[in-house]
């Protein structure tokens, strides 16, 4: 089943940007900054001229997105992740970072390196917004190395995908009838959490293999065949271990994940309370009432998952709070 969701905007990382070829096009800031699905609507035959007769088709023209993303070295995981033990300090220092948010949000930390972790509200469902794009990430990367999926392959962006933009289609040069590879498909969604390309990836990797992939994780609610686009921060968290673990895929698979994900130009959340130079991993997601970030932070006692969903009520704050307060502690107590 299609699904879309809300495709946002944000400056591209200075980490980005110095692994691009500067004879490529400036990034600048795409359009759309908020909004909801696009609604289906009717558009002219293109294919007709102004007199009725018909005209012949345009000939579909492949577009490169070679210069959105550059290549980006960000560690996996060094051993297996340690058990989850419960770290009271952890815990209090997540809840003062939320004492003046009177929302709802649920939040997961867990330091891969020697199991402490704290969770709060960590099976409540959630509309996924746009971090169902980590599970596509997986799925499509999963496939290439197991030899069903060619990254090479072109596809045409056909209207039913187009239909679902919000402004980010415009930002990449391309449009209904356009050619891309599956590799600048795969590149879109997750820089720039481009909604139709991530709805296309969708149907090349099949939702019902998105599924298959997040329960072989331990996401147990996690779900792309819905409209609901379920999920919970337990799910999230394990798909960041997956993602940061390389589980299903090579190492060269593993690090080109973790650097298109270290480049989602989205960073108000829980990037924005890490130090300057700070390696991590992420996706986020808004749409509507819910603003969610998940990701890996290489931190000062060892890499973490951290992930905060909120309804938010209070914007990107809440989770930049708990970011900062996790890294305090782990930097305080290493």
């Amino acid at each position: 089943m299609r699904t879309c969701v809300l495709a946002l905007a944000a400056l591209l990382l200075a980490a980005c940007a110095s692994g691009r070829d500067e004879s490529s096009p400036t990034p600048t800031r795409p359009p759309v900054l908020a909004g909801g699905p696009a609604s289906p609507q009717a558009t002219p035959d293109a294919t007709a001229s102004p007199t009725g007769s018909p005209s012949p088709a345009p000939t579909p023209q492949l577009v490169s997105l070679d210069w959105l993303a550059g290549d980006l070295s960000v560690p996996g995981l060094d051993a297996a992740p340690a058990a989850p033990a419960v770290d009271s300090g952890l815990e209090d220092a997540v809840n003062s970072a939320l004492a003046s948010f009177s929302g709802q949000a649920s939040v997961v930390v867990h330091n891969l390196a020697d199991g402490r972790y704290t969770a709060l509200n960590e099976s409540k469902v959630w509309y996924a917004a746009s971090t169902f794009k980590a599970a596509i990430l997986l799925t499509a990367y999963q496939q290439r190395d197991a030899g069903t999926l060619d990254f090479d392959k072109q596809v045409v962006l056909e209207d039913k995908y187009a239909e679902d933009d919000l402004g980010t289609l415009d930002y990449l040069h391309l449009k209904a009838g356009d050619l891309v590879t599956i590799r600048d498909a795969v590149k879109g969604m997750i820089v720039v959490s481009d909604t139709p390309l991530a709805v296309l990836m969708q149907d090349q990797v099949g939702g019902n293999n998105v599924d298959a992939a997040l329960r072989s994780i331990g996401a147990e609610t996690m779900s792309v065949n819905s409209h609901d686009l379920p999920t919970t921060a337990l799910d999230l968290a394990e798909l960041m271990i997956a993602i940061a673990a390389g589980q299903g895929v090579t190492a060269e698979s593993r690090d080109e994940m973790l650097g298109l994900m270290a480049q989602e130009w989205f960073t108000d959340g829980i990037v924005a309370g890490l130090p300057a130079g700070t390696q991590y991993a992420h996706k986020s997601g808004s749409y509507g009432p819910n603003i969610h970030d998940a990701a890996i932070v290489w931190g000062p006692a060892g890499p973490y998952v951290i992930v905060v969903m909120t309804d938010g009520s209070a914007g990107w704050d809440p989770i930049a709070a708990v970011s900062s307060a996790v890294w305090d502690y782990f930097s305080a107590n290493p």
